[in-house]
């Protein structure tokens, strides 16, 4: 079994505010990673790595009813996969929208905003584990929030999943959405699409003071990119909107006092447009957490299982025990990740084997 240590220590800039316009800020990471199994990391001690810029804008309350929010991420360890994305190189948006406040509650956002479904991972490092591709997703389009009493929703349109016309990659949570290249020369491209034309919506019911049941959908289509950048030219053709995906979420969330727990159970089905069988599977997700004084405990767990026709990989687990303390400016996290099956381009259950320890450190000023 594979073993990793990762280091990663943020630093954040000064933040800028000037007069009349919007506030800015920035950090800057890095890690030291270190695998047992790798024999250069035993005779080296491992190296560090995976430094990246982030720059950080908002409105800084100084447009009246007017919001804007953007964070951009430069270097090697800006989480994102050159290959697929629409930049072609180590940087590009997390996220970058404008939008209105209409009221407290209500707000309408358009550009590269977050896409309504399920309920957010308490760990940093480890990531979304095994609801990987509906997790932290940020997609292109627009998006309206708001609350009427006990009831929260968010809806959303996403017109592609990143700029540009080929591009499938999400910053954090990237390659689960297909791929913007062949898997080699000779044209395979069963998994060159990316997800388009995307319709998505919470509802939250807050029964009490403690306990929230919600509900999460989306529903689109898929976009067949072989013709467009299968360079073998064995792929005849035009890009065609030929697949569709849905996805159905159960939540339920409590708090009292310290305590936090949250469950979810998601449904997956995807129609690819070069794959035959119809990927089917079922996720679910429980996490709880503890805060004390500066101090926040957590364990999460997840496990998948296939019903796609023909597939063999039994049910999949993980899970990530942590904490992090809040020390002033910023936090420490010590982190845990193990799991023996991942989420494919396709958006199905694969087998595997990784388990990892995480040590972070992030200043902000």
């Amino acid at each position: 079994m594979s073993k990793g240590f990762l280091l990663v220590s943020v630093l954040a800039l000064p933040a800028l505010v000037l007069a009349d316009s919007a506030a800015f800020s920035g950090g800057v990471w890095f890690n030291h990673a270190f695998d047992d199994n790798n024999p250069l990391d035993r005779e080296t001690g491992g190296e560090v790595g995976d430094v990246a810029l982030i720059l950080y804008a908002d409105d800084g309350g100084r447009f009246d009813d007017y919001r804007l929010g953007v964070e951009f991420r430069l270097g090697d360890g800006s989480f994102t996969q050159p290959e697929n994305n629409h930049t072609g190189n180590n940087f590009g948006f997390k996220y970058a929208w404008v939008g209105r406040q209409f009221s407290e509650t209500a707000l309408l956002q358009l550009g590269k905003v977050a896409v309504p479904f399920g309920v957010p991972r308490l760990n940093f490092w480890p990531g979304e584990m095994l609801r990987g591709g509906y997790g932290d997703v940020q997609d292109i389009g627009v998006r309206f929030e708001d609350r009427v009493g006990a009831w929260r929703y968010a809806v959303g349109y996403f017109h592609a999943d990143d700029f540009g016309g080929t591009s499938t990659d999400t910053m954090d949570d990237n390659g689960h959405w297909g791929q913007s290249v062949c898997d080699d020369g000779a044209g395979n491209c069963d998994l060159a699409y990316r997800k388009v034309q995307t319709l998505a919506g919470t509802l939250d019911w807050e029964i009490d003071a403690h306990h929230t049941l919600g509900l999460g959908a989306q529903a689109g289509r898929l976009q067949d990119l072989a013709p467009l950048v299968d360079e073998s030219s064995t792929v005849s053709g035009r890009s065609r909107v030929n697949g569709d995906h849905q996805a159905l979420a159960l939540n339920y969330q409590y708090r009292r006092g310290n305590w936090q727990l949250a469950a979810q159970h998601i449904e997956v089905r995807r129609d690819l447009p070069r794959v035959d069988e119809t990927v089917r599977n079922g996720r679910q997700v429980l996490t709880t957490g503890y805060h004390r004084d500066r101090w926040f405990f957590f364990v999460e767990g997840s496990s998948a299982k296939s019903r796609t026709r023909g597939a063999t990989t039994d049910r999949v687990y993980g899970w990530s025990p942590g904490a992090r303390y809040h020390y002033g400016p910023g936090w420490i996290y010590l982190e845990y990740l193990w799991q023996n099956g991942d989420i494919d381009r396709a958006g199905d259950i694969v087998e595997g084997d990784f388990d990892a320890v995480y040590l972070t450190a992030d200043f902000y000023f």
